[in-house]
């Protein structure tokens, strides 16, 4: 047994040491700045970048240079041409052609600093969006203006799809519209969240990318195929021109490849925010761009495949699982009738009782067991419901040692779990114990009472009480400092970094728990009457009895409590949400919390996973502990 938990350990740590590491740029700036725009040419020999620092670069696709190209402001936009020709747009207010070799061909004034630029390959229909325009500009390869196709509102960005048929603009009022070659109106849908990005395939179907982490396909009609969910803010999105693959960049440095149905099918992680994410032609490679001025290539079309096989791999066995656990429960049954061919009989004859508790037992496994197993399994998971989630292995427990708030978190708890265990322990076993010293039956019923009426309290009135104590302004303990003359003490308790922990530890005073002391309670009043009685005629006094013979009796009592405390105390983040938030800044978060905001607030659910296994183990090592060396007297 011992010699596998080595080999178990050993595994683990292997495990955490084999993560892997991020790709190797196919190209970084001697800057780290911001990649504003990427094109591909249609015949995959060149990519086109447009930088922050008002430089456009051309580069063959193993990452040798071609040209560079300076303009007199950020460049916003590129479009490479079927022809090795480049557009280029910028804040300078131009649109510039350039040729192969990176030399103007023509530059043209459009009066407004350019947001964006788009064109089909063979360079006839250039779109342009302006900062402060209601419009989108058609050029021809000329730079000569075609037509203006007013669309009523700000636009922040327009894409036309390879054939030219399409032309898709992004509004400032978050709805998307569609034109037709002919610049009538054919779609306008509106979108949840403002739109950062969006791209448009020769059939019309449109992809957009929005701020609330999610991207939206929609099909030639603006009806809604499916969503594609991501870690962070949408930045940038690309669909194949053919419409088989959608990619997309979010602001956390993270780019995916979905399908059309929804599922994602493979992810990257590097460093820095997603800024940009084009397809090559054939699909077969994707590239990515960040705010660090790195451009990266990854060769998706094997992956795409891998991705597909993996799927199926992945269904296959979760029915052979399935098909295993059944099969595993026949022998099971045939083996418990081989060995104790009465069972069933005794089973039988207590049928309905057995019946009566199929419900209670049925919830608790889909409620309560069939979760925490999902929590562990999916704690070594990228999860992403309804999309495809990745295996990270112990990469989420990993992240945890470098989580800043977890640290400070852990810190908090080791602080609240010693004084926590002070309150559940010696104020109610100082009350249960003057309770039970006091001579009238009639005062222990009236106190018993006292102390069990207040448990009707809900916890979060309770919670907001002590909030509003705690007001700086309008707060009980600050009035009655100013009046006592000592207003110099009044404090923001909970707004200030150094006193919000202990503001919530002090919540409660003074710490009379009801459970707590009921428990307390009917431990002393177990307590043999010849046992308290033989101690007296041995002399001893009421201290010496506490403390020879009630606390030795009352150790399962203190074991009981020790352990669900501690439970409770881990597991608990809702007094600090409801009260604190986790602020200020820092002060009063805990590792419960970050696993709350983790799971609703950034879904990031493999983390919140991981965080909440790692609580269950610590959970049960400290039961472990406890019940080892609290031993409970006979």
């Amino acid at each position: 047994m011992k010699k596998l938990l080595i080999y178990l350990m050993l595994a683990g740590s292997l495990l955490l040491f084999a993560h892997p590491a991020m790709a190797e740029p196919l190209w970084q700036m001697e800057k780290e700045m911001n990649v504003n725009s990427l094109s591909v040419a249609s015949d995959g020999e060149r990519i086109a970048i447009g930088t922050q620092d008002a430089a456009a670069f051309v580069l063959k696709p193993d990452g040798t240079p071609v040209y560079r190209f300076e303009a007199k402001n950020v460049i916003t936009g590129v479009s490479m041409l079927d022809t090795g020709e480049l557009l280029v747009s910028s804040d300078d207010q131009h649109v510039y052609l350039l040729n192969a070799e990176g030399k103007p061909v023509w530059s043209k004034g459009m009066g407004k600093m350019v947001k964006s630029i788009a064109s089909t390959p063979d360079g006839e229909v250039i779109a342009i969006t302006l900062f402060r325009s209601n419009a989108v500009h058609l050029l021809n390869k000329q730079g000569e203006t075609v037509r203006e196709i007013p669309v009523g509102i700000e636009i922040s960005g327009a894409e036309v799809s390879p054939n030219g048929k399409w032309l898709a603009a992004a509004g400032a009022d978050q709805f998307l519209y569609v034109y037709n070659r002919e610049g009538e109106l054919v779609v306008k849908t509106s979108i949840s969240g403002s739109i950062n990005s969006v791209s448009i395939s020769d059939e019309g179907v449109a992809v957009v990318g929005s701020s609330e982490d999610k991207v939206v396909i929609l099909d030639a009609g603006g009806n809604k195929l499916a969503e594609l969910p991501a870690g962070d803010v949408i930045t940038s999105v690309h669909i194949t021109g053919g419409a088989d693959y959608v990619a997309y960049a979010d602001y956390s440095g993270k780019y995916y490849v979905g399908s059309l149905k929804g599922r994602e099918l493979w992810s990257a992680k590097e460093a820095g925010a997603g800024r940009q994410i084009r397809f090559s032609p054939d699909g077969k490679h994707l590239y990515a761009a960040s705010d660090k001025g790195a451009v990266y290539q990854y060769e998706v079309g094997h992956l795409l495949e891998k991705g597909k096989q993996a799927a199926f791999r992945q269904k296959a066995i979760q029915y052979g699982s399935i098909a295993a656990a059944l099969l595993l429960a026949a022998v099971l049954i045939f083996w418990t009738v081989k060995r104790t061919p009465h069972l069933y009989k005794r089973l039988w004859k207590d049928k309905y009782a057995y019946i009566m508790l199929l419900p209670s037992f049925s919830l608790i496994l889909v409620f309560l067991y069939y979760p925490s197993l999902s929590g562990l399994f999916h704690s070594l998971y990228d999860w992403n419901p309804g999309s495809r989630s990745t295996f990270v292995g112990l990469d989420n427990f990993r992240r945890m040692l470098d989580d800043p708030y977890v640290s400070k978190g852990t810190v908090n708890l080791l602080i609240l779990v010693v004084t926590g265990l002070f309150k559940t322990l010696i104020p109610p076993l100082i009350v249960a114990e003057l309770i039970y010293h006091l001579r009238n039956s009639k005062a222990q019923y009236l106190f018993r009472t006292s102390f069990v009426i207040s448990m009707v309290i809900p916890s979060v009135g309770f919670l907001l009480v002590w909030q509003n104590l705690y007001d700086p302004n309008i707060g009980l303990i600050n009035q009655i400092l100013n009046v006592i003359g000592l207003g110099s003490f009044a404090h923001p308790w909970l707004g200030d970094a150094d006193t919000a922990l202990w503001a919530i530890i002090f919540m409660g005073f003074p710490f009379i728990g009801i459970m707590q002391l009921l428990v307390m309670y009917s431990g002393l009043i177990a307590i043999s009457d010849e046992v308290i009685e033989a101690a007296k005629l041995d002399g001893a006094k009421s201290f010496r009895i506490i403390r020879s013979i009630h606390l030795p009796l009352l150790a399962g009592q203190f074991k009981l409590l020790i352990v669900l405390a501690l439970i409770g105390i881990v597991q608990d983040f809702g007094s600090i949400l409801i009260v604190t938030g986790g602020g200020p800044m820092d002060s009063t978060y805990v590792p419960a919390l970050q696993m709350y905001y983790a799971a609703t607030k950034f879904g990031d659910l493999g983390y919140a996973s991981a965080l909440g296994v790692s609580m269950f183990f610590v959970i049960l090592l400290i039961t472990v502990i406890n019940m080892k060396f609290i031993k409970t007297a006979d």
